[in-house]
């Protein structure tokens, strides 16, 4: 499709993995910007993603706020943010000084490797004291300026601390929402929030939330404990086909 710069196969493609990973948002409440940037960082820069990314992350943000923000840790959510403002320019910064190529090699091994962090359910000797949060904040922020996948080091993080699962996706979709907001304001200051970006973003925003939509739905006590190992399953998977694509 000439509006998007993608060709028929590649905007089919797209399609169907922003709709995928639509229903792991709507049922995890992370790891949206995770899954597309394994699954099209192979065929769309880095640098050009990570914009869309953030707006797919605002708009289904603001789908799944309604049923997340009271079970959600705010005072938590306000100090890794807080971080998140020094780390995001830090990271943006780079994504629109390095290599595409090394860029995508970057964003695509970040996935994997905190993916597999999570799926190995490791426990971090961390704690909710301001300080701890505060230098996750930094440090999620910079991997969301970098590779727009920040909600998954707030996910490790959730994890060390061993939140029950409503109340870690009900604060990951809060955090989300407002490191999607400063995020794109940053954006908008590097120049990001190109023409190209908006379209790329109107085209892919319908499937998108279709998908949240349908993994919210699903989202329901009996399930809980299955879709945080389901979710990082498939995202090491899309992760490992992207690196083998860029590598080879």
């Amino acid at each position: 499709m000439a509006l998007a710069q993608l060709t028929g196969a590649e905007l089919a493609f797209a399609l169907i993995a922003v709709f995928a990973a639509g229903v792991i948002r709507g049922f995890a409440g992370f790891a949206l910007s995770a899954l597309i940037m394994a699954s099209l960082a192979s065929m769309i820069p880095p640098v050009e993603l990570i914009p869309v990314c953030t707006m797919l992350e605002l708009a289904s943000a603001a789908l799944l706020m309604r049923g997340g923000f009271s079970e959600a840790n705010k005072r938590m959510a306000f100090i890794l943010q807080a971080g998140a403002l020094i780390g995001v320019p830090t990271g943006l910064y780079l994504t629109t000084t390095i290599d595409p190529e090394l860029s995508k090699l970057v964003a695509l091994c970040l996935v994997v490797g905190l993916a597999l962090l999570q799926l190995a359910k490791v426990r971090l000797p961390l704690s909710t004291f301001p300080v701890p949060t505060f230098v996750t904040g930094i440090f999620s922020g910079f991997v969301t300026g970098l590779a727009s996948i920040g909600g998954m080091v707030i996910a490790l993080y959730a994890l060390a601390l061993q939140m029950p699962p409503k109340k870690m996706r009900g604060s990951l979709i809060l955090i989300i929402f407002i490191g999607g907001s400063l995020t794109f304001l940053w954006q908008i200051l590097y120049g990001m929030i190109t023409a190209l970006a908006l379209t790329r973003f109107a085209i892919f925003a319908v499937p998108m939330l279709a998908g949240v939509l349908l993994g919210r739905a699903y989202f329901k006590p009996e399930n809980e404990r299955y879709y945080r190992p389901f979710s990082l399953t498939i995202l090491i998977g899309l992760g490992a086909f992207g690196l083998l694509r860029t590598l080879l």
